[in-house]
């Protein structure tokens, strides 16, 4: 196995999401640094295949005051997450997607990892997602806001 993929699989930030989807959270530097940039790395992972329906985006919340779940509108200052990497796992070989032959033919476990970059200030912070998704019958959009961070 390939030790520079950027998907991230053991941290406690974890969420489970409709239609077998699963959302790991972790940042760059950990703990994150006042002053200095911080990248916000998301892998989204799918048993059955890729998931290119969703959009994800963050932003510093309120620890105090979340954006609720279903509010998908009223804050302005999310960041889009760009794509980094993409995996699937082809019989017992993880490939990065690029380099598979599509259509698959069975179920492809897939994960995609997304960064974006924020500058986060020193002190009890919340790191919030918003996940947009267009198969809704699949996966709903929302938003996470219960990932609470110490900056140092």
């Amino acid at each position: 196995m390939n030790t520079e993929r950027k998907a991230v699989r053991d941290s406690e930030n974890f969420w489970q999401l409709d239609g077998e989807s699963e959302l790991y959270a972790a940042t760059i530097p950990h703990p994150p640094k006042s002053g200095s940039a911080t990248t916000v790395r998301l892998t989204h992972s799918n048993v059955y295949g890729p998931f290119d329906e969703a959009e994800l985006f963050v932003r510093i919340g309120d620890p105090s005051n979340p954006t609720d779940q279903e509010d998908l509108d009223s804050a302005d200052d999310w960041v889009p997450a760009k794509l980094v990497e993409e995996l699937v796992t082809v019989g017992d070989e993880e490939i990065l997607r690029s380099e598979a032959k599509e259509p698959f033919e069975e179920e492809t476990p897939w994960e995609g990892t997304y960064e974006a970059q924020l500058m986060l200030p020193r002190g009890k912070q919340s790191i919030e997602i918003k996940i947009v998704s267009q198969q809704l019958e699949l996966l709903r959009s929302m938003v996470l806001s219960d990932w609470e961070i110490s900056v140092k």
